[in-house]
């Protein structure tokens, strides 16, 4: 992931690339693809990582993709208070 795109472009783009994967019908299951996701990021994202990673004991996806996106909004909202 570069720094300059968004978390909901990764995310559009990282759904792609996983939607090619299954048409060769290859199965991926959910943990890993969650892992895929987690080790995509940037390395700005490197807390919420480790957070995700050592909190739980089963990674599901839906629930980092909405971490992910909960954060992206987060920061947005930081910015437009500081302008």
């Amino acid at each position: 992931m570069n720094e300059w795109i968004t978390v909901l472009e990764h995310l559009n783009f990282f759904n792609k690339m996983i939607s090619e994967i299954l048409t060769v019908y290859v199965k991926i299951n959910e943990e890993d693809k969650a892992l895929i996701l987690l080790s995509s990021l940037s390395q700005s994202y490197d807390l919420i990582v480790t957070s995700v990673l050592y909190s739980k004991e089963t990674l599901i996806l839906d629930k980092i993709t909405s971490t992910l996106l909960f954060n992206e909004i987060r920061k947005i909202l930081n910015q437009e208070e500081h302008t």
